[in-house]
């Protein structure tokens, strides 16, 4: 980086002339030493070497890494948004097309027969239920349909017999109580008799011990008979008890048929609600949306096998043959009339430059012409090195600065090597000193010591009066400064070096030719 200060005019001649001539003898003063001021042009500029490139590369990357089947363009093409850059080679992505169906095609045949099974099982259950068809369900409802008729005809001969007991139209019974009245008209007929026989005087003791023998055999036969009929009474409670036993006995074979069918019935809903869950299970076993979503991914991956150029310009970089697989940056497009310059620039100079800052930009190729710009971004940060770390190495920072190239024509081209002129500052018609010429004093003012007045003594020697006068500077060079002030004007002489002779400020001294 080089810092140049330039003056134009016949003060710039002077001033430089004066400086080199400042070697006048020790005794007085050399004429040397004064500098006459003048107006004049000043400009200050720093210089940096820099690189040529597109404002805004495009580069083209792939997002699948796949082999390039062919590449249509080759670098120095020119490209339009649209047009075709290469072709990635799919044929793996068409395979695994071609699987996915024939997977989902299996997984679809398969959902199909078993929800046709499903169904089919779905549709007997139904049946079976509205009716009545089931075997298990005809087999329970004939069982209930038994004991139903069953309990019928044990509670009907229960309300019979104890109807027939009631009303005593029993016939064991009625025979029983007709066999007691017999054996009581026996007796009463074998009394009479007896009696008669007593009464009789003819009647032999043989005939009285008959008819004796007669009662009682009547009255064990009336006796055999009323025992009978207890009997008789004792078992029919036992008969109407078995009756009303074997009742209850049919009744809860009845209700436990009735339950049986009932479960019957539950199971057969429970079946026929298996199968409608084994309807949706086979429904769902055939949904083949994943593997639609999957081809649908393959396909948009396909569609960027593809790959196009998104702008228009140069084709600058092809960093691919067929046949390799795409990945990093394939292609760069770059517009060629849409240059910019980056630059380092160092940390000591960086703060005197500012955006939209005046740039004279000059490639180093044979020939080239020079062209404006303007400065368009300066860097917040320092270089940094590959661990992200501000890469000073030991040297001063530098800062990355980007500058917009006006009117670039083929002469300019990407990747040349160029050097950039920032006017740091630039006046027109005003006093530029050397920076040696103007001292500062604690408090911040600055003076320079002038001729003021001048007598010729009897030798013919110049005398002058130097004189301190305050000025304002305008802008502080590297070298040279633009100065302000009433005291000065065109013409007017003043020390090179003012710190040097700041004791001879208010004194009158000779001038040495």
């Amino acid at each position: 980086m080089k810092k140049k200060t330039w003056l134009t005019g016949m003060a710039g001649m002077a001033l430089m002339i004066s400086t080199l001539g400042a070697c006048g003898k020790e005794e007085g003063i050399s004429e040397g030493a004064f500098t006459t001021i003048e107006k004049t042009s000043f400009t200050e500029t720093i210089e940096v070497d820099g690189t040529v490139e597109c404002s805004d590369p495009h580069f083209v990357y792939s997002t699948l890494t796949l082999p390039v089947e062919a590449v249509y363009v080759k670098e120095g093409d020119k490209v339009q948004p649209g047009d075709l850059l290469c072709v990635l080679d799919t044929n793996d992505m068409k395979d695994q097309i071609a699987m996915q169906q024939a997977v989902m095609a299996v997984t679809e045949k398969n959902a199909n027969t078993g929800v046709s099974a499903a169904r089919r099982q779905y549709d007997i259950y139904t049946d079976g239920l509205v009716n009545g068809t089931d075997a298990n369900l005809v087999a329970a409802r004939t069982k209930v349909e038994q004991a139903r008729e069953a309990y019928e005809m044990a509670a009907k001969q229960y309300e019979d017999y104890k109807q027939s007991i009631d009303m005593g139209m029993d016939p064991t019974l009625i025979a029983a109580d007709q066999a007691v009245a017999r054996a009581a008209t026996a007796i009463q007929q074998a009394k009479s008799m007896q009696d008669k026989l007593e009464d009789q005087d003819y009647a032999t003791d043989l005939q009285k011990e008959e008819a004796e023998d007669a009662v009682d055999s009547a009255n064990l036969q009336y006796v055999q008979a009323k025992q009978s009929r207890e009997n008789l009474l004792r078992q029919s409670d036992i008969n109407l008890s078995n009756y009303a036993k074997n009742m209850e006995n049919a009744q809860w074979t009845y209700i436990y048929a009735q339950a049986n069918y009932d479960a019957a019935v539950r199971s057969l809903e429970n079946a026929r609600d298996i199968s409608t869950d084994a309807i949706t299970q086979a429904a769902l076993a055939g949904d083949v949306s994943v593997e639609e979503l999957q081809i649908a991914q393959i396909e948009r991956k396909m569609a960027d096998a593809q790959i196009f150029s998104e702008c228009a310009g140069t084709v600058t970089a092809v960093n691919i043959e067929v046949g390799e697989n795409a990945t990093g940056v394939l292609f760069v497009i770059e517009d060629t009339k849409d240059l910019v310059m980056t630059a380092r620039v160092p940390e000591k100079d960086i703060n005197t430059i500012t955006t939209n800052m005046k740039v004279s930009v000059t490639p180093k190729a044979d020939n080239s012409d020079t062209y404006n710009g303007s400065i368009e971004k300066i860097a917040d940060a320092a270089a940094k090195n590959a661990s992200g770390k501000t890469d000073t190495s030991g040297e001063d920072a530098e800062y990355k600065v980007t500058i917009d190239i006006a009117a670039p024509n083929d002469k300019i081209r990407i990747g040349m090597n160029a050097e950039a002129e920032f006017i740091v500052y630039q006046k027109e018609d005003c006093f530029a000193l050397p920076n040696k010429a103007i001292y500062t004093d604690e408090e911040g003012k600055s003076y320079i010591l002038m001729q003021n007045g001048s007598s010729t003594d009897d030798k013919g020697v110049e005398h002058v009066t130097i004189q301190q006068a305050e000025i304002t500077v305008v802008y502080e060079g590297e070298s040279m400064s633009v100065v302000e002030g009433n005291a000065i004007s065109e013409g007017c002489k003043i020390f090179t070096e003012a710190a040097s002779n700041l004791d001879k400020a208010g004194t009158n001294i000779a001038i040495e030719k």
